[in-house]
């Protein structure tokens, strides 16, 4: 909750490895992007890493609403992103300065 209200949000055009995808809240959740692709048009593909709550051994998330691009994800503002455990909606992407 607190990394939510307190980290400045990025646009999805400007996302970078690294940034994550958080919902605040109790319970809330973070995936981290951890490996992009571009194609040539500039277009971005984005792998996202989770660990969940408590501390587990951080994983790979596949694409369970794209199998042709899973485990990449398309990812837009105000997308809502499903995840195996979770669906991110009113969600932010963030950066840590």
């Amino acid at each position: 909750l607190s990394l939510f209200n307190e980290l400045e949000s990025v646009k999805a055009k400007d996302l970078k490895i690294g940034d994550m995808l958080i919902k605040g809240g109790s319970p809330g959740h973070i995936v981290i992007l951890c490996d992009e692709v571009v194609n040539d048009k500039g277009e971005k593909l984005f792998l996202l890493f989770q660990g969940n709550t408590p501390a587990q051994s951080v994983h790979l998330v596949k694409n369970l609403e794209n199998s042709s691009i899973s485990p990449w994800y398309q990812l837009e503002d105000d997308a809502v992103v499903p995840v195996s455990n979770y669906t991110f909606s009113n969600a932010k992407f963030v950066r840590f300065k």
